[in-house]
């Protein structure tokens, strides 16, 4: 009897977690929001103002967790505008990749976490964790908040943070 209830517990523990996660819903843009997030990070070595503005909200915030010092954690808020009022591209090469994301919508709302790691002229720097949120206007998904934390290479593995720049 104890084997019994044992695998009906486990079989209701199962269905119950796949119940859980419901399928997409109709209008599902999973691939759109992506393509969004990821023009902005293209743009992050090579955009100016106008160019952040076709993937960025300026009316957003950037929140910055900057854990490379443990014993000094520091948080760092910044205006979209920072990016999207750029008059030029910066001056260094930057690469962000993104390693594999959590897409989470709801109509025209959305959000993107996903792990990342930058390489400044070819050498890794950081990584961390990305949490983006998105709006879609006119048909057009824009990123409209970001944060994320800032942590040393060393911890990129545990984050599930891209390896290579490829």
């Amino acid at each position: 009897m104890a084997m019994v209830l044992a695998m009906l517990s486990s079989a209701v523990l199962a269905m119950s977690a796949n119940a859980a996660v419901p399928p997409p819903e109709e209008g599902d843009d999973r691939t759109a929001i992506l393509v969004a997030v990821n023009a902005l990070l293209d743009r992050l070595g090579t955009a100016d103002g106008e160019q952040f503005r076709e993937v960025l909200s300026p009316e957003g915030t950037i929140f910055i967790h900057n854990l490379m010092d443990t014993a000094d954690p520091q948080l760092i808020v910044r205006s979209n505008a920072i990016m999207t009022e750029r008059a030029a591209p910066g001056d260094q090469q930057l690469t962000e990749k993104m390693g594999i994301p959590t897409v989470l919508q709801r109509g025209d709302m959305a959000h993107v976490w996903a792990p990342y790691a930058v390489w400044i002229e070819g050498e890794k720097t950081h990584c961390g964790m990305n949490s983006l949120s998105l709006s879609r206007s006119l048909g057009v998904w824009r990123v409209t908040n970001l944060s994320y934390t800032v942590e040393p290479t060393d911890r990129c593995a545990e984050l599930g943070a891209p390896e290579s720049p490829e």
